[in-house]
């Protein structure tokens, strides 16, 4: 005979397993959060060459060549800046290639004049910022261009770049950080050759977490340096003077590392002037790759010098080839990307949710003999305790269409049988046709389902078949428990 302690046990179970899908659909939700907010990393394949590229190169507009164009930079709609320093002015191309207008004004030594510009960046608001190194100045411009004022300083500044409406310029001993109003209020100054100090570094670029990315170029280094003014990694290291030209052993990373951008990935790319390549640096300063070679075909280079990033671009001053040559570098996913690159680990872990109805179907596989119904009707008193706990049950078809009705709020499902298998229950088990073909039903309903039952045929009938069995008794009884209330009154027979 089945217990009621079967039946606690399969609740339990059930618990259980609903418990463990609602844990795994928590997982879901949170890996997806994860996979949209965490910083994207790309391993060394993912960054290789086949995602760096050459585009297009920029020889000059209209007739009029660029002549030793020392710095490069982006603005915020994809349009190209360059320091022409040989022509001492500024030109600017669209993110194509072509031509849109040059500015500077008439060179000269004068107040707001441009002399040798080596070094631009563009704010977000479109506001220039012209490193004038042989005058040891900074000149700044409107939006439109037109020159608003200049800075000078005691050392020859070497690079200027803009992040986050912060104005960062290098000069011989190291970084000075203000706003963009020209004003600097800190940095990172001091002349050496430890760790966290500089020999002429050639520009800085911002990686996305904030860290300054420094061509430390007389260090013959790159330098990390954290939001902290820690050093989080090197790459490279000093070399004596008297060694730097002819040195070549294992640890000399660079002939000379001139220049520095960072892409929305945080990968570095180090202009290494006089290897006349790129050299790829990851999030962590490790070595991933070189990008292009010593020549003069395009996709080479010829001693280069400035670099910038932009929305999946970069922009190189072939300084002595007398161009800007254009590549393509990986871009980091969108939050769409990655929410369609982890949809499947995404759906995998939802797939419980898709099991829940499935575990509440298998759950209400109780077959109803008539017997059990008849009890239930009569015991008014525990009737709705009990249709609670079942809410729905099985039943031979046409039983099931003949009481329906009978008692509210219990659904009766009808299941077919085999009428020509229901005469041989009957013989054998001395039963009426209806108890027959409930018998029937539980035996074909799954290894889960319980026969309901009422009378002593029909409890000996499943123990022979090895069918779970509750008696009303102890369907009240159980039911009486979740509720609270006492099933020793209206007991029925």
């Amino acid at each position: 005979m089945a217990s009621s302690y079967a039946s606690t046990r399969r609740s339990l179970v059930f618990s259980v397993v609903i418990t463990l899908v609602l844990a795994l659909v928590l997982a879901a939700l949170g890996g997806l959060y994860w996979a949209l907010t965490k910083a994207p990393k790309f391993d060394s394949e993912q960054a290789g060459a086949k995602d760096r590229h050459f585009l297009f190169s920029i020889y000059g507009f209209e007739g009029d060549l660029l002549r030793r164009p020392t710095g490069v930079a982006f603005d915020e709609q994809g349009n190209i800046y360059v320091a022409d320093t040989g022509k001492r002015r500024i030109v600017v191309f669209d993110g194509s290639g072509g031509y849109i207008s040059t500015f500077g004004g008439e060179p000269g030594k004068g107040v707001k004049q441009l002399w040798q510009p080596i070094a631009v960046a563009v704010a977000p608001d479109g506001r220039a910022f012209v490193i004038d190194k042989g005058l040891k100045k900074m000149v700044l411009y409107s939006a439109q261009h037109v020159a608003t004022g200049e800075i000078t300083f005691p050392e020859s500044p070497t690079g200027v770049t803009v992040a986050n409406d912060t104005l960062f310029v290098t000069t011989r001993s190291g970084v000075v950080i203000g706003g963009l109003d020209g004003r600097f209020q800190t940095g990172y100054v001091k002349w050496g050759k430890g760790a966290g100090e500089f020999d002429m570094p050639g520009n800085v670029a911002i990686a996305p977490d904030g860290t300054l990315i420094v061509a430390d170029s007389l260090n013959y280094r790159v330098q990390a340096i954290t939001t902290k003014g820690k050093v989080k990694w090197v790459y490279g290291k000093p070399i004596p003077p008297d060694q730097a030209v002819m040195y070549n052993g294992p640890d000399r990373k660079f002939g000379l590392p001139s220049n520095v951008a960072v892409d929305q990935n945080g990968y570095s790319y180090v202009v290494d002037g006089l290897s006349s390549q790129i050299v790829v640096l990851d999030q962590n300063g490790k070595f991933i790759e070189y990008l292009g070679d010593v020549g003069h075909a395009d996709g080479t280079f010829y001693y280069p010098d400035g670099i910038a990033y932009h929305g999946g671009r970069l922009a190189i001053a072939d300084k002595f080839n007398d161009r800007i040559e254009v590549f393509t570098a990986p871009m980091a996913p969108s939050a769409t990307d990655r929410l369609t690159q982890n949809a499947a680990w995404g759906l995998l872990l939802l797939i419980p949710l898709l099991l829940i109805p499935f575990f509440l179907r298998r759950s209400s596989r109780y077959v109803m003999a008539p017997s059990f119904l008849t009890a239930l009707e009569v015991d008014t008193e525990n009737r709705d305790s009990v249709v609670g706990m079942l809410k729905r049950v099985n039943a031979p078809d046409d039983f099931a269409a003949a009481n329906k009705e009978s008692v509210n709020d219990l659904r009766i499902l009808g299941k077919r049988y085999d009428a020509d298998a229901v005469p041989e229950l009957m013989e054998r088990f001395s039963l009426e046709q209806e108890d027959a073909a409930a018998l029937y039903v539980a035996m074909h309903a799954g290894k889960k389902s319980v026969l309901l039952v009422n009378d002593e045929p029909m409890l000996l009938a499943a123990e022979t078949l090895e069918l779970s069995s509750l008696t009303y008794r102890e369907v009240r009884e159980a039911a009486a428990g979740s509720t609270g209330t006492d099933a020793s009154a209206g007991e029925a027979s």
